[in-house]
């Protein structure tokens, strides 16, 4: 077949694609948008608790830990990123440690590998943030005894876990792993104004 023909079947599958597929693009940033501006309410005053954790945690030397598993590992390195490399601005270096594994077996294998990595740098006063919205009950259980054992206080984002929650259980998967990202950014933020001060031009 001629090969401009063949651009051109190309082309003309190409645009029909992006006509199909605009009603279902735009369906899903306004479900997450929706769900997103009704959690606001919610989540602002946890957040809030968990930014002063965070910051009193920093001040008094301590650390915290970014935790996620499958695809909420992605929260997790965003999160642990914009506090260690100072992304949003020049400042220094906050003291994080990314618990995150992409090539888990299986959740259970993945659950007991972060359980360990706890155990093995959480030290008392050190401060959890879990991105936890793939992980189900028996998990998050697995996991808190790991923090107690160890005297780490933990933060759960996108499930319901012991202590702080924010982000609940009751939006599908889908949408918890997805907010959990912006919710991964904006509490970095937060951190970040908490312990330096406002950012230039706010």
């Amino acid at each position: 077949m001629d090969p401009r023909r063949v651009s051109i079947i190309f082309f003309e599958h190409c645009t029909k694609l992006n006509v199909d597929l605009y009603p279902a693009i735009s369906a899903f940033f306004q479900r997450h948008l929706n769900a997103a501006s009704l959690m606001v309410d919610e989540i602002a005053g946890p957040l809030a608790s968990a930014t002063e954790l965070a910051t009193a945690a920093i001040l008094e030397d301590q650390k915290l830990l970014s935790i996620g598993l499958g695809a909420d590992c992605a929260s997790a390195t965003a999160f642990a990123s914009l506090l260690h490399q100072g992304v949003l601005r020049e400042r220094p270096a906050l003291p994080v440690v990314e618990i995150a594994e992409h090539q888990i077996e299986s959740v259970n294998v993945g659950v007991n590998w972060t359980g360990q990595r706890i155990q093995a740098l959480g030290q008392p006063g050190d401060v959890g943030f879990v991105f936890a919205a793939s992980l189900n009950t028996a998990d998050i259980q697995r996991l808190s005894q790991a923090a107690e054992q160890r005297q780490v206080q933990l933060i759960w984002f996108g499930n319901r876990g012991p202590g702080l929650n924010i982000g609940g259980s009751d939006e599908d998967i889908e949408t918890r792993v997805a907010f959990n990202m912006t919710l991964a950014v904006c509490a970095a933020r937060l951190i970040d104004i908490h312990t330096f001060g406002p950012m230039e031009g706010e």
